[in-house]
């Protein structure tokens, strides 16, 4: 099992969040715990870099939907994710997610974008 390793850097108004290792069950609450905190320091404009993600399961992404409809609810904030694989996150694909969701193949498509 590889161990959640969670950092961040600014690109002008947004937050890429770099996810590295398992989202799961025991380690959402260390995602939550830090999205909070990019929220209330730098807003609500959130990329979510899968790159480095291992494995993701129903928690895990029910955190990240929470967190979507949070942030898009309100004016300025949207939450996307970028260079998701289906090797690693394939609940995204199977709840049917990956449609819904803003998804881009890597970082910079996000911010070019977004």
């Amino acid at each position: 099992m590889a161990a959640l390793e969670l950092s961040s850097s600014r690109r002008g108004d947004r937050t890429v969040l770099h996810i590295n290792g398992e989202l799961d069950i025991i380690s959402r609450a260390e995602l939550i715990t830090y999205l909070d905190k990019i929220i209330r320091e730098n807003g609500g404009k959130i990329i979510l870099d899968l790159t480095g993600l291992d494995f993701m399961d129903t928690s895990a992404l029910s955190t990240v939907v929470s967190y979507w409809k949070r942030l898009t609810a309100t004016e300025d904030g949207f939450l996307a994710l970028a260079g998701a694989k289906y090797h690693t996150a394939r609940v995204l694909w199977i709840t049917g997610l990956a449609q819904r969701l803003p998804m881009y193949d890597d970082v910079a498509a996000a911010l070019a974008d977004t």
